[in-house]
């Protein structure tokens, strides 16, 4: 493995004499539900590498949120007490940003767990099997890996024709970028499928996190371990509508829910009863995360 971590290192001192951006854009499918064949969902997600970090996140989530924070802080400078906004978020399923900082691969992970926005620090180790099988991929000349990771065991095909010892979501540490990815049940599906290099008015997840922070004031997150991380989520995964029972717990505070179908519910009573049953039911459905170390007992 010395010889792996001598090109890595070698990648990225390259890396830091350039400070030009690289997008590479990868197609995610992935089954929400491990029990129905027909919850499988797709979604591109973009790889921005820079000489110091990379960022992995949703396309959608980006035009989403760029538009809003836009939208915020205009209006604050002409209406400072009055502020509204449509959401797109029915056209994404992947909410989070993952950022990588060269050369020690340290992951922030933002991310959130209902109302609670997080920061996850980690840093990740992956223990890769370089194997002599290689093939074609996209156009890339590409050799076989595997390794194990979040409960899960991964087959990747990385590309030394991209040297960037990167890849899709915390992957990292191959002597080129990861063209193709898959676990062994083929529930998780990464493939590259385009390319460019950044210019000036191609923003950066830096751009939208100062965007954030002018529309909000300040980045609101919680920094967590991942052992923390998976704590909070059983806690939520066993009790779904905790945060709507502290809402109600204030005598002061009404809540009035649309169901599905139409109907109206205001007692504290209806309104417990319903978040329950169907954040009860998303927890259930929702059960084939990409960690799942992170989200089972």
């Amino acid at each position: 493995m010395k010889h792996i971590f001598s090109l890595v290192l070698t990648v990225l001192i390259c890396l830091n004499f350039s400070a030009q951006g690289n997008r590479f854009t990868y197609e995610y499918q992935f089954r929400i539900d491990s029990t129905k064949t027909d919850s499988l969902k797709k979604e591109f997600m973009n790889l921005d590498i820079f000489p110091n970090k990379s960022y992995f996140y949703g396309q959608a989530q980006y035009a989403s949120d760029s538009a809003m924070n836009h939208s915020i802080i205009q209006q604050r400078k002409s209406t400072p007490n009055s502020i509204s906004y449509s959401s797109t978020t029915d056209e994404w399923n992947i909410s989070y940003l993952i950022e990588k900082s060269y050369p020690g691969f340290k992951t922030t992970w933002f991310t959130n767990i209902e109302q609670t926005n997080m920061i996850v620090e980690e840093t990740p180790v992956f223990k890769w099997n370089i194997l002599p099988e290689t093939q074609k991929i996209e156009n890339y000349n590409c050799q076989k890996a595997t390794t194990n990771f979040g409960g899960r065991i991964w087959e990747a095909w990385f590309s030394k024709d991209l040297p960037f010892p990167d890849g899709p979501y915390k992957f990292n540490g191959l002597p080129g970028l990861i063209v193709k990815l898959e676990d062994k049940t083929k529930s998780h599906q990464f493939l590259l499928k385009g390319n460019k290099k950044l210019k000036t008015e191609d923003h950066s997840w830096d751009y939208i996190l100062g965007l954030q922070k002018e529309a909000d004031h300040e980045f609101k997150g919680v920094k967590v371990s991942p052992a923390q991380y998976k704590k909070q989520y059983m806690s939520y995964k066993n009790d779904p509508a905790k945060d709507v029972k502290l809402d109600l717990a204030d005598l002061r505070t009404t809540m009035t829910v649309t169901t599905e179908s139409g109907a109206k519910l205001t007692s504290n009573a209806e309104v417990i009863k319903y978040m329950e049953e169907s954040m009860g039911k998303k927890y259930k459905t929702n059960n084939n995360q990409l960690e799942l170390n992170l989200h089972k007992k």
